[in-house]
């Protein structure tokens, strides 16, 4: 599995690792999303420092696990981002007006304090 959750900083950290494909790790994202914010874990932190590939799918996954816990009044930042993934989400207009990008999880984590 090309993600992994941790607690740090009073946040659940998910991070994720080399490719990110939607279609294929999508659903066990969602999953984990879903039971994130069913045990009231609402402030997420997704660490792509270590991610060197997303899809179009894979964003989507991350637009899903977005609306899912924006829903019950939680907060989902991105941290870490390689030029080429924040590229992606310059190019789809989601940076800014949907996620907001933190140099490391440390900052992104303060942010929702």
């Amino acid at each position: 599995m090309p993600f992994s959750t941790s607690e740090q900083y009073q946040v659940v950290v998910i991070s994720i690792k080399g490719k990110f494909l939607g279609s294929i790790e999508g659903p066990a994202f969602k999953d984990k999303i879903e039971e994130l914010r069913d045990a009231g874990k609402t402030k997420i932190v997704i660490d792509l420092a270590k991610a060197d590939f997303m899809d179009s799918s894979g964003i989507g996954a991350l637009i899903g696990a977005f609306t899912t816990i924006k829903k019950v009044d939680g907060d989902v930042k991105l941290a870490g981002m390689k030029e080429r993934i924040k590229n992606l989400f310059l190019l789809t207009r989601l940076l800014g007006p949907v996620f907001e990008d933190f140099d490391t999880v440390e900052e992104a984590a303060a942010s929702m304090r």
